[in-house]
């Protein structure tokens, strides 16, 4: 067969304008895909957005009904965590006292020259452990002194009660199952009835309650409590408190402990109303409410497949009552977003926090 010059060419410029049509076509896909994937990266970056202004709107909210002027909201809004839980728990301390938490918190110098030492201040806050306490440690703008009356010492006779009943949450808190330790939680309940009943004489008698807890009685209590909740949701936990196998997919259940660790401190306080103790609770309460909110709109916003819509509030309570959500389920009811806990919170009784606030169930 004989070689055909003009057939050779023919083919190769079909060939060549075959490929460069491929070429055409695979540009216009790449470029299609970084066209959706700059669509889909927006999507996320305003989702993220939309999610953290969420948050800062609901924090400022929170400190505005504590009782903190717009300004004051939303400096501490923007110190981050730690101080919005420690600001709303003095908040609630000063509030019973009778005072203006405006009075006590003293705004930020925020003129060019001051901007080092407010960064510092504020990322110290933002890093500062959380820990129980019922100092003002930690939470910048606050007064020491005109905050040092509204945390009293306990009298001699509620130390020793607070001295003792330390010593037992801390030997239960490093092993909770040692031999005596059924003795110890008989001796425990005891100390507590026997506290109830002297709170409740003294109110009767002068119509209040002087502190009874000091702050290593708190601690105490508190580890002792966190250890065992935090075993029953899976953690593994060292001799030093810390939590040995914490993932980003488990942590929500941390917060879910911690949910149970106040609701159990609350029940200890019980009959007590120690002042100290109260404010210890609502810090570890709103801390992981917080974080749970955190959680949900996460899953709300970025994983819509987890999400279950639910048509009403009734449907809602009745596969509620039925045991059909599981912990950390997030839910929507019309506009309503919400996270089923399985913890009934001390404050509110519901097992379940609406992430909407502003939204009625």
């Amino acid at each position: 067969m004989s070689f055909n010059l003009g057939t050779f060419i023919g083919g190769m410029s079909r060939q060549i304008v075959s490929d460069i049509e491929a070429d055409e076509a695979y540009e216009q896909q790449i470029s299609f895909f970084k066209e959706k994937q700059d669509i889909l990266s927006g999507q996320e970056i305003e989702k993220e957005r939309k999610l953290n202004d969420l948050k800062l709107q609901n924090n400022i909210k929170s400190l505005r009904f504590a009782g903190y002027d717009d300004q004051r909201a939303a400096q501490i809004a923007m110190s981050g965590d730690y101080a919005i839980e420690r600001s709303l728990g003095l908040a609630e301390k000063i509030s019973e006292g009778g005072g203006d938490v405006n009075e006590f918190y003293k705004l930020s110098n925020n003129s060019p020259e001051n901007m080092d030492d407010l960064e510092k201040e504020i990322t110290d806050t933002i890093d500062a452990p959380k820990k129980i306490s019922t100092g003002t440690m930690g939470v910048s703008g606050f007064d020491p002194e005109m905050m040092s009356e509204f945390f009293a010492k306990p009298e001699k006779v509620e130390s020793s009660y607070s001295a003792r009943l330390a010593v037992i949450s801390q030997k239960l808190g490093r092993d909770p199952n040692r031999s005596d330790a059924d003795d110890l939680k008989s001796e425990q309940d005891k100390l507590f009835e026997d506290l109830r009943k002297m709170k409740a004489a003294e109110r009767e008698e002068k119509g209040t309650v002087t502190p009874t807890f000091d702050l290593g009685s708190i601690t105490s209590n508190t580890n002792e409590i966190r250890r065992g909740q935090l075993n029953r949701y899976g953690f593994e936990v060292g001799v030093d408190g810390a939590i040995q196998n914490l993932t980003e997919g488990n942590m929500y259940k941390a917060d879910l402990a911690e949910l149970e660790v106040s609701n159990q401190l609350n029940m200890r306080n019980k009959g007590i109303e120690d002042p100290n103790m109260q404010l210890a609770t609502q810090g570890i309460r709103e801390s992981a409410v917080r974080n749970l909110n955190e959680y949900g709109l996460n899953i709300f916003y970025n994983k819509k497949d987890k999400v279950q819509d639910v048509p009403t509030n009734e449907a809602f309570a009745t596969s509620m009552s039925r045991g059909e959500y599981r912990q950390g389920q997030v839910v929507t009811v019309g506009n309503k977003i919400i996270l089923y806990t399985g913890v009934p919170d001390y404050r509110t009784g519901q097992p379940f926090i609406v992430l909407t606030p502003d939204m009625e169930m």
